[in-house]
């Protein structure tokens, strides 16, 4: 018998929820799917059922849409898929949608506690102003930070810290809501640019911004997944190559990394966290030692490969919330290491790429209608 699970979206275009319901289907979850139309992921041949939503809606209309979904499929957990899909689950459970029954928003909520962990992290553990401190109080290190607001105090925190400083707003979405600011001139520019953003009013009212240190190093990630504060599975990828300057990754590397997993426990157990997510990190180039930069809470791309690396973060979730032994190992043996190209992430960067001629490439296979909308994507 298989296990319902919900996937929640609102990208059209985000690879990883076109790939992730191949694993969660192979792992034992009966998937179904709530995201826009015309969207990649309505191609994957392994959503059961299907809810498109119109091309234009609002939160409210998104939470009605959810909430059929959820009285009609009775899911045992559901997924976010991408940051926004985060936030609009965050807000449900935070404030009761207007209108909606005591009985079925407890049941939404109940269903959020189940899926993600405790809601009362929900904000803390994403929003980029509030990680922090946060994470410094689990013993995790961070860049050093400070929340700024104006000119002056970014200035105040470069004097003590030095040039560059990265100057983020509370969330951002790949990497858009991000600026570095190389000295002193490019303070006012990069404030105001942040300002100007889409993501200046999301998620938050406050006009507070992160200053960090900048760290020079490689980027790594650490996918997982977790249940009730317990970190299940997961491994670490070096990102080799992707969408520039701060984009997905298109090229990694994959490989054990134990302080790597020393974070992830540490945020899973803190946060009391369920679910995948996916910890993104800055390998220190002079130390080797990680930092953590923010943690995603969301389905991530490259995530479905633990299937392929036999570190099925799927498998482990789904034996989690069905109460069965994991099938799947917790993480990568000692030494164990290699490269893959996503696609078609890799081949729509550079269709000549001299990864894609020298490393195995993730194509669904067994999924035509879902790389004849992947070839779209570049015509």
């Amino acid at each position: 018998m298989t296990t319902p699970i919900l996937l929640v979206a609102i990208g059209r275009k985000w690879f990883a929820t076109a790939r992730i319901p191949r694993p969660l289907a192979n792992a034992g979850f009966d998937v179904s799917l709530l995201t826009p139309a015309d969207s990649l992921a309505e191609h994957s041949a392994y959503v059961g059922r299907l809810e498109l939503l119109p091309d234009e809606f609002t939160p409210e209309e998104w939470v009605v849409a959810f909430a059929k979904m959820v009285r009609e499929q009775r899911p045992r957990i559901v997924v976010p898929c991408d940051d926004q899909a985060w936030l609009l689950l965050q807000l449900v459970a935070e404030h009761a949608p207007p209108g909606m029954h005591v009985d079925e928003y407890r049941e939404l909520t109940t269903l959020l506690r189940r899926s993600l962990g405790e809601a009362a992290h929900f904000r803390t553990s994403t929003s980029k102003t509030l990680l922090p401190a946060a994470a410094q109080s689990l013993g995790v290190r961070m860049p050093a930070w400070a929340i700024v607001s104006n000119a002056r105090e970014v200035e105040s925190f470069a004097a003590g810290h030095g040039f560059p400083v990265v100057l983020k707003l509370a969330y951002g979405f790949g990497g858009d809501a991000v600026v570095v600011c190389e000295d002193r001139s490019a303070i006012g520019p990069g404030i105001a640019a942040l300002r100007q953003s889409f993501f200046a009013d999301v998620g938050s009212s406050s006009e507070a911004l992160l200053a960090q240190a900048y760290v020079a190093g490689g980027v790594a990630y650490y996918f997982i997944s977790a249940w009730e504060g317990k970190l299940l599975a997961g491994y670490a990828t070096d990102r080799l190559a992707g969408r520039e300057p701060r984009g997905y990754a298109s090229v990694i590397r994959y490989r054990r990394d134990p302080a790597m997993r020393a974070i992830a426990e540490r945020v899973v157990d803190g946060f009391a966290m369920s679910g995948l997510a996916g910890l993104e990190c800055i390998v220190d180039e002079r130390t080797g030692e990680p930092w953590l930069i923010e943690i995603n809470r969301r389905v991530t791309p490259g995530m479905e490969r633990g299937s392929i690396l036999g570190v099925d973060v799927c498998a482990a979730l789904h034996a989690a919330v069905t109460g069965q032994p994991s099938p799947t190992r917790a993480d990568l043996d000692e030494g164990e290491t290699g490269i893959r190209c996503s696609f078609p992430q890799e081949w729509i960067r550079d269709p000549r790429s001299e990864w894609l001629r020298k490393y195995p490439v993730d194509i669904p296979w067994d999924e035509p209608a879902l790389i004849e909308a992947m070839l779209a994507m570049r015509r």
